[in-house]
């Protein structure tokens, strides 16, 4: 007795690491995901090789689960803000590759307060463009941009996910950068401003207040 309750004790504090996966239609094994989430891809999207050659990573789409009538979704923005079934959501990674982070904090007791503000942040932004541009302002989102402001909301500013850069600590000297800047902002005869404020998919996934939980 004594050795299955030891058994069962291992088990319970290794399952929030464990992974899940997804088939089509319904998720499978998702019990460990919980709102909030962060759920990494590797989009396959047009811009998704330049966003990577700047970064240095391939992991270059990025939204939050939520919960919805017994249903799990991500809420992102991409083309417009939504929320996508998560199975959509992993379809259109490469490979359905996937990685999951989650607030340190949050790993042992979530904040349901906080979670609640998170969750109604996302969901009041339905709706919105998608921001090509990637400018600091909420009249339309990108990625990385949308779930850094949802979590600056909900923990009301303390601590942020990461510190915004700017565009020039990135590196735009590649030729897919170039090529998506003179795309985006040439057409629109816009100016490139390289102190606009930017927070990328690999600043979110490298942030010290992130933990692994699934991939």
């Amino acid at each position: 007795m004594k050795r299955s309750r030891f058994l069962l004790g291992i088990l319970f504090c290794l399952f929030p690491a464990l992974s899940f996966s997804a088939g089509p239609g319904t998720v499978a094994g998702t019990s460990g995901l919980r709102e909030g989430d962060i759920i990494f891809i590797q989009s396959g999207s047009s811009q998704a090789p330049a966003i990577a050659e700047v970064m240095g990573s391939s992991w270059t789409h990025v939204g939050v689960a939520v919960r919805r009538n017994s249903g799990w979704f991500v809420a992102e923005a991409a083309g417009t803000v939504s929320l996508t079934p998560l199975s959509g959501f992993l379809d259109r990674s490469r490979g359905r590759g996937f990685l999951v982070k989650r607030l340190k904090a949050w790993v042992r007791h979530p904040d349901e307060e906080s979670v609640s503000r998170l969750k109604k942040w996302l969901l009041a932004y339905r709706g919105k463009g998608y921001d090509i541009y990637f400018e600091w302002s909420d009249p339309a989102f990108y990625c990385s941009e949308y779930v850094w402001k949802a979590y600056f909301n909900a923990v009301k500013g303390h601590p942020v996910l990461s510190r915004p850069q700017t565009f020039s600590d990135l590196n735009l000297a590649g030729p897919l950068a170039r090529e998506l800047i003179d795309k985006r902002y040439g057409s629109a005869g816009k100016k490139f401003n390289m102190a606009e404020p930017i927070v990328t998919p690999a600043a979110l996934l490298n942030s010290d207040l992130l933990q692994t939980v699934a991939r």
